[in-house]
């Protein structure tokens, strides 16, 4: 796709995010891959970069990866998605698909179409963040802790860095809402993770999701 670029922020993928920009390339054309290292230990680089992406890094967190890798692309559209194979390739076309009329399409679990393989806690933790920020903060999209995005990137290169880690998806949503921006929600499935092991520190991340839901409430 000439007018996409696809943003991976990773730490230690390996032998899940070669074969990732490979069938994201199957599925979406030879579209430009960069990925964001956090500072593997792995062979996460290497296998990156054999596999035709572009490799920065940046070692101050999601956020700022994510971030990063918003601005070092050139194209009109940037989707970002997880690197450890719980975003699947199919539903990366359905996000494409749907860009139009939109400035950011969100790929949802809690829309018609979407789902979780997530244990109860998870899709629990889900839904309640869900209902906060609709409650508190009235978010443009339901399920405001997803990463499998499709931005404009135009409207997103002056959005705050004020997040760290993950609770920068309610707070770019947050910045969609003050831009009017247009927003879609796609229903996708949350598969379980490739090889390694998750990042995902629940107590730690659910203390800043609500840092964040106090500042943008």
């Amino acid at each position: 796709m000439e007018d996409l670029t696809i943003v991976l922020p990773t730490l230690n993928e390996a032998g899940n995010v070669g074969p990732l920009i490979r069938a994201l390339h199957e599925k979406l054309g030879e579209t430009p891959v960069i990925v964001v290292d956090g500072g593997s230990r792995d062979d996460t680089a290497q296998e990156a970069s054999t596999a035709g992406a572009r490799v920065s890094e940046n070692h101050n967190g999601y956020a700022a990866a994510l971030l990063q890798g918003m601005r070092e692309a050139n194209t009109t559209w940037v989707m970002v998605l997880d690197a450890d194979g719980s975003h699947t390739p199919e539903d990366a076309r359905k996000l494409w698909d749907a860009r139009e009329d939109a400035d950011l399409v969100v790929g949802s679990r809690l829309v018609k179409g979407g789902g979780s393989a997530g244990g109860p806690f998870r899709r629990f933790l889900s839904r309640t963040l869900a209902g906060l920020f609709a409650t508190f903060a009235r978010m443009p999209a339901r399920d405001v802790s997803s990463g499998f995005r499709l931005y404009r990137r135009d409207l997103f290169l002056d959005a705050p860095e004020t997040a760290k880690f993950f609770e920068v998806q309610p707070t770019l949503l947050a910045h969609a809402r003050r831009k009017d921006a247009r927003v879609k929600e796609i229903g996708i499935y949350y598969n379980p993770r490739g090889k390694g092991r998750s990042k995902n520190r629940i107590i730690r991340y659910g203390f800043a999701f609500l840092g964040a839901l106090w500042r943008l409430r």
